[in-house]
């Protein structure tokens, strides 16, 4: 029987990696997940593991920008490249970053030219880096490098984003480079009760702005009160309800406070059925980040796009284009010069054709084969 090793670092088993294995189960591969036991969002042990994945112990960290969180991801590339030499699979599915395993599944294809080799980025490193000086350092260099050299021996490459595509041109091939979006699942129930939510008589003149997703130093916490404070300063009377927590969330709900808004702020909330209840009522959503942050669509819009919610936006590539050629939301360009009432159906409607798990598992099973 043909093997086939999926790679995540990151905990991506349910989000992205599930249907995968469902898809190779079906055409007869034997098939093995690799991911580390570190929650990166929690900054803890996982919590919830599943029988499907083999977990590496890796070195904790507190940090996203310490050498901590360096030396965890290098030890769990080396720990890869020697369950890579053990199992000897005929297919990898590689999620990046962190760049370094890309190095060694890259020496595999080169020593087994027969063996199918799919790289699926996830995000960029070093583009994506906060602070601009990092992305100049030599460590930054060769972070990159391990990544790009990968991408040119790679049987084919998934972006998250046609941003991502944008960035790698140099080096990715266009008739071997796929966009896959991400996708989210939603049961009858959830779709039901978003769509009886859009569908209500709205009973007063209060514009409530949604957050969701983490409160970390790429947030974009001053253009998000900017926009709050244009409203305040037209008289309208503005709620903000924001579900979720990291490191900058005191700052975040002390500057969102000062605005004058009436804040709600909900810490972190897994039930979905919840999450559409204090969300979907809402009439934007913020998905703001700094200037440097290298997304095209953020995990956050694709939920407000499955609640039904216009967007404020200020992230360039994919989500602004959505914007400007489906009229999703408003694009921020500075002072917010136009807002309006959005047709939330027709959001809702996009993101089930488009986002769905059954969409995802059509692109990626073209290249599985």
């Amino acid at each position: 029987m043909k093997k086939a090793l999926l790679i995540s670092c990151f905990d991506w088993f349910k989000a992205r990696l599930a249907p995968i294995r469902d898809l190779l189960i079906c055409q007869g591969y034997d098939v093995s997940i690799l991911t580390s036991d570190f929650n990166h969002i929690k900054k803890r042990t996982v919590d919830e593991r599943f029988s499907e994945c083999t977990y590496i112990h890796v070195h904790p960290y507190k940090k996203n920008l310490s050498l901590d969180r360096i030396i965890s991801h290098l030890y769990f590339g080396k720990q890869a490249a020697e369950f890579i030499e053990k199992e000897k699979p005929d297919l990898i599915y590689l999620l990046l970053p962190p760049n370094n395993i890309a190095k060694y599944c890259a020496l595999y294809k080169r020593k087994n030219p027969n063996i199918k080799f799919i790289i699926d980025i996830i995000d960029l490193w070093p583009e994506s880096m906060p602070i601009g000086v990092l992305q100049r350092t030599p460590f930054a260099w060769l972070w990159k490098k391990w990544r790009d050299k990968a991408i040119k021996v790679a049987d084919h490459v998934f972006t998250e984003c046609d941003l991502y595509q944008d960035r790698l041109a140099k080096v990715l091939e266009p008739s071997k480079t796929t966009t896959l979006h991400l996708y989210k699942e939603q049961t009858e129930e959830e779709r039901k009760l978003v769509q009886d939510i859009i569908n209500s008589k709205k009973q007063d003149d209060i514009i409530r702005f949604a957050y969701l997703g983490s409160m970390n130093n790429i947030v974009d916490i001053e253009g998000i009160c900017k926009v709050l404070k244009e409203f305040i300063s037209i008289g309208k009377k503005c709620e903000f309800h924001a579900i979720g927590d990291g490191e900058s969330r005191d700052r975040f709900e002390k500057s969102v406070r000062e605005t004058g808004c009436d804040v709600h702020f909900y810490g972190k909330v897994f039930d979905e059925i919840e999450k559409i209840k204090i969300l979907s009522p809402c009439d934007y959503a913020f998905n703001m980040m700094k200037g440097n942050v290298s997304v095209g669509l953020t995990i956050k819009s694709i939920d407000y796009l499955a609640y039904g919610l216009p967007l404020i936006n200020n992230i360039k590539g994919d989500t602004w284009e959505l914007i400007e050629n489906k009229g999703f939301g408003v694009n921020v360009t500075g002072a917010l010069s136009r807002i309006k009432k959005f047709d939330r159906n027709k959001i809702v409607s996009y993101f089930y054709q488009n986002m769905s798990r059954q969409n995802f598992l059509t692109k990626v099973n073209e290249f599985l084969i």
